[in-house]
């Protein structure tokens, strides 16, 4: 009774309490630290992180095909214009940021100052030209000729003002000249082509511009540019308008799409690796099935030897009795306890039924005359 008094009071000596809090603690959490939740806690990780990974792919593939479907918006060229060889005129090259299958406006953007020679210009006409791409010789091996895709012609001319007005706006915007902050300058915007389209194609896409002006007068520039704006429709214009919209919902469907696609060639692909490591299995268990079947044939092969040594000639059976019944009127002449004792053994021997009945009568004969010689 001490002893269990002392082990009680022990300080190291767990109170039951605890010790059946932390066995429940131990038997609830088991499970999620066996095999199979070590498993799915390993494929909801792979999951994540294939998550992750294709919504990062997913935001890059709808930036990269923003970028290839949705064309530049505005494209501008400035034109340097070329004096004293008849009408002003001058070139631009476009390069490739013109689209095919893409409709366009195209304005030209004149800066002109308000001088009297310009004034009295009137009306003159801006000529526009978009040439393709120069083709090359067979002969002379040289990019060469080049053909008009569009031509436009669309006559300009500067704001009137009375003299009353003109003296009016001057005066107010007297401090601006004054300082450099602006100056007698009108800024023109002509349309030259309305939703002007070009067909699919690099040949078909123009490759540079060609601008002329016609007046009667000779005028001043300032600045002259040539300006190319898309008209977007249908998916580009929801793409361009809609940005943060459309990236959204394209993404998503870009991730849905990878994900579904994923999950499939996971199915896939955990299914051939269980049927690829379940065959070996089948086999062994198959090799092993064998000798379990051969061992009820060799049990029952046991048995059947009993009828085969039990169906001995009669004679031999008649013989086997008779000398059974001599060695009994024997064993109850002498009546020693040792050859009572062989001959209990050797007749539980024989009871085995494993020996055949030959073998049982010779041993038999032997013990009679062993016992014959010692009397």
């Amino acid at each position: 009774m001490e002893s269990e008094y002392t082990s009680e009071e022990d300080p190291g000596h767990k109170p039951p309490v605890l010790t059946r809090t932390t066995n429940a603690l131990v038997r609830y959490s088991r499970p999620f630290f066996s095999k199979q939740a070590q498993k799915a806690y390993l494929g909801t990780l792979l999951f994540i992180g294939t998550g992750l990974c294709m919504l990062f792919g997913s935001a890059l593939a709808y930036g990269v095909f923003y970028y290839r479907f949705v064309p530049q918006v505005g494209v501008g060229r400035v034109v340097h214009l070329q004096f004293g060889d008849g009408h002003p005129w001058g070139t631009a090259s476009l390069g490739s940021e013109l689209v095919s299958l893409q409709p366009y406006d195209v304005n030209v953007e004149l800066e002109l100052p308000r001088t009297p020679s310009n004034l009295a210009t009137g009306n003159f006409m801006l000529d526009l030209t978009l040439v393709s791409h120069p083709s090359t010789s067979a002969l002379t091996g040289t990019n060469s000729s080049t053909y008009p895709l569009s031509r436009s012609r669309r006559p300009a001319i500067l704001t009137y003002s009375s003299p009353l007005v003109d003296t009016a706006s001057k005066l107010s915007l007297m401090p601006l000249y004054v300082f450099g902050w602006s100056r007698e300058a009108e800024k023109l915007v002509v349309p030259m082509m309305e939703r002007v389209e070009f067909a699919r194609g690099w040949r078909n896409l123009p490759e540079s511009l060609r601008l002329e002006i016609h007046s009667n007068e000779e005028m001043q520039i300032y600045k002259a540019t040539v300006e190319f704006k898309a008209r977007f429709t249908g998916l580009r214009w929801m793409m361009y308008n809609w940005k943060i919209t459309s990236f959204f919902i394209f993404s998503s469907l870009f991730w849905s799409i990878c994900m579904t696609s994923a999950s499939i060639s996971w199915v896939i692909i955990a299914s051939l690796s269980n049927t690829a490591t379940h065959e070996p299995e089948v086999k062994e268990e198959a090799g092993d099935e064998t000798p379990i079947k051969q061992e009820p044939s060799e049990e029952t092969s046991s048995p059947m030897e009993a009828p085969s040594t039990s169906s001995a000639n009669p004679e031999e059976k008649r013989r086997i009795k008779r000398e059974d019944e001599y060695e009994a009127d024997d064993d109850e002449s002498d009546g020693s306890p040792r050859d009572r004792g062989t001959i209990s053994s050797e007749e539980v021997g024989a009871g085995t039924g494993l020996e055949s009945a030959e073998a049982r009568g010779i041993q038999r004969r032997r013990s009679h005359l062993f016992n014959h010689e010692h009397s």
